[in-house]
């Protein structure tokens, strides 16, 4: 049983409007920590009917990026748009009568796995954006050599109309993927396979802390750290 086609079409809209603003919130405007995944992730569960599993995914990508900081000219991967995606999802699915006896843990890790594949495309779009208004900064640059100081604010705004488009598009496409694909993970998942999927949400975390051990070269830590998560998940 999949996603009512009105409200799923209906989600999607309110979700990438909404959800953009949030995006913003990286590098074009804010900057109040409303992109953190924690936040992104709890606020897309709301928009789709259930803060509480949308809290669930976000925890579990704010822990999954910890690794990956936006030093130098690296372009980390937009965990924003892909917490706003993940937390509509499993939030969508949790409405469904056909999956409301399901653990909450299942129906986010199958959002997660829905949604993750695109982060590739996430840091692609963030590059292209970055390209287009550094074209945006030169023409400013000229228009204010040329004396029409009161076309700087337009560009500032056209710059930040870039970030917001992309990331409404982007989140469009990632829950309408994520929307139709999600039903089918849960319709192949056996009932043998669930208990185990429910503790394998504790894969995000692990991985995350762990990368983030790896690259300050405790290794020690790491092996106690990975000893004690293997317990957690098959124990």
């Amino acid at each position: 049983m999949g996603v009512d086609f009105f409200s799923s079409f209906w989600l999607i809209v309110k979700l990438s409007l909404a959800g953009a603003f949030c995006a913003l919130d990286r590098t074009a405007a804010f900057q109040v920590m409303l992109s953190r995944p924690l936040v992104a992730g709890t606020f897309g569960g709301l928009l789709a009917g259930n803060w509480e599993i949308g809290l669930l995914v976000g925890a579990a990508l704010e822990l999954y990026f910890l690794s990956e900081l936006p030093v130098g000219t690296n372009i980390p991967t937009d965990d924003t748009l892909l917490a706003l995606a993940a937390g509509g999802t499993a939030a969508a699915l949790r409405g469904l009568p056909a999956y409301a006896k399901l653990d909450a843990k299942t129906l986010a890790l199958v959002a997660l796995l829905t949604v993750l594949p695109w982060a590739r495309l996430t840091r692609i779009l963030d590059n292209w954006v970055r390209v287009r208004n550094a074209r945006l900064i030169d023409e400013m640059e000229t228009r204010l050599l040329a004396g029409e100081n009161s076309s700087a604010i337009n560009f500032h705004l056209h710059g930040m109309l870039h970030f917001y488009g992309a990331a409404a598009v982007a989140l469009g496409v990632m829950l309408s993927s994520s929307l139709l694909l999600a039903p089918l993970l849960l319709f192949l998942l056996p009932d043998w396979a669930r208990p185990l999927s429910d503790r394998l949400l504790l894969v995000f975390p692990v991985a995350g802390i762990a990368g983030l051990l790896s690259s300050m070269n405790q290794k020690r830590q790491l092996a106690v750290f990975a000893g004690v998560a293997t317990v957690l998940i098959f124990f």
